[in-house]
């Protein structure tokens, strides 16, 4: 019998796998699975959704998979918490903590606990190490969010937007996701070389107007981890033919927006030599 169910199972399981495959091919793949995740009455297809949205390396896949973790399935709360770790994106953190406080399920808090330490570990983008050649060292704060948008899924826009920029500016170092003041400390005093600040954004509600959508994002300046007020830049983005809600849209004009943000801070620390 055990067998039977085992094989029943895993045949199963692959044709969840086919059928999501399927499904994605129709729409864009994120929102199918994470609609799967959300609404699918098969305990099996959300856990494939899970596992098929940690290898997505796309940062609004942070926002459902923090849904699963409160799935009423253990194997589906393990998947998902398993998918935040593979995503290896740090806006997975807070969640996984919140959960880890209340989950009752031995294997899903063991995986709760280890996919917090993976992510820990990975420092949002680093181990927290800081190369040699480092010279600015960048906090990247919370998110202000005006829009309609759920907190989850727009922090996780805005840090992957960031985190990816910074990665790409020669000898900036992100700091660890939730560092205390004291560890910045520390990491200062071992190289008081490094200029270090603190980054928090605030993203206004996308307007709609004469056929066109403008986006505001405000990144404020200051410095770390004392946090005084250096200045501000908020780039006013504006795409023509967009006369209706599109959220594809308003991801890319954000992203643009960030990144103009921070090469706006990057000409700013230049000037503090």
């Amino acid at each position: 019998m055990r067998s039977k169910a085992r094989h029943f199972l895993v045949a199963s399981l692959f044709a969840a796998q086919a059928a999501l495959g399927a499904g994605a091919q129709a729409q864009g793949r994120t929102e199918f699975l994470a609609q799967q995740l959300r609404t699918s009455d098969d305990f099996r297809v959300r856990t494939q959704a899970a596992l098929a949205l940690g290898a997505t390396d796309d940062p609004a896949a942070v926002d459902p998979l923090c849904r699963g973790l409160d799935d009423g399935n253990d194997v589906v709360r393990t998947a998902a918490a398993a998918a935040l770790a593979k995503l290896g994106r740090p806006q997975g953190l807070p969640c996984l903590k919140a959960r880890q406080a209340r989950e009752g399920n031995a294997t899903a808090r063991a995986q709760i606990e280890k996919s917090v330490h993976a992510l820990e570990k990975a420092g949002g983008g680093g181990n927290g190490a800081v190369p040699a050649n480092a010279r600015v060292y960048v906090a990247v704060g919370g998110v202000t969010n005006k829009t309609r948008r759920s907190p989850h899924e727009l922090e996780s826009l805005v840090r992957s937007a960031m985190n990816d920029k910074l990665r790409t500016m020669s000898g900036y170092v992100v700091a660890p996701p939730g560092e205390s003041s004291a560890a910045a400390k520390k990491v200062l005093a071992d190289k008081p070389t490094l200029k270090a600040f603190h980054l928090q954004t605030t993203v206004e509600p996308p307007q709609y107007s004469n056929n066109a959508l403008t986006v505001v994002v405000r990144v404020t300046m200051s410095t770390y981890p004392g946090k005084e007020l250096k200045g501000e830049f908020a780039p006013r983005l504006t795409q023509s033919d967009t006369p209706s809600s599109d959220r594809a849209s308003e991801d890319a004009l954000i992203r643009m927006a960030l990144e103009k943000a921070l090469d706006s801070f990057d000409k700013v620390v230049a000037s503090m030599r």
